[in-house]
């Protein structure tokens, strides 16, 4: 869910970047996008800064939410999907939300 939902939220603000037709809410993505220039900047948003920030948070929900007992397999994908899904879902609605401005 996590991984369909990002491709889809990257893809339609890249392609809504390019028309020159979306603005990233955040002024962190704002001011990379100006610095880098649209798609240089697209990539290194999400490669330096979402996908990092990302996976730490999901190491810090595992770590808040899991302890270490028999079933610590369990308790660690519980964790991960407790903090992923969200995301996914997250990214979707953003996805859609960008999808206006691929016509």
């Amino acid at each position: 869910m996590c991984a369909l939902g990002r491709a889809l939220g990257f893809a339609t603000t890249w392609v809504a970047i390019g028309r020159g037709r979306a603005i990233e809410a955040e002024p962190l993505a704002r001011h990379v996008l100006h610095v880098f220039g649209p798609h240089a900047g697209m990539i290194t948003h999400e490669a330096l800064i979402t996908t990092p920030a990302i996976f730490v948070g999901c190491r810090l929900a595992t770590r808040a939410f899991c302890n270490r007992s028999p079933d610590y397999r369990v308790e660690t994908t519980l964790g991960k999907q407790m903090f992923f899904v969200p995301i996914g879902i997250i990214s979707v609605i953003v996805a859609a939300f960008n999808a206006q401005y691929l016509m």
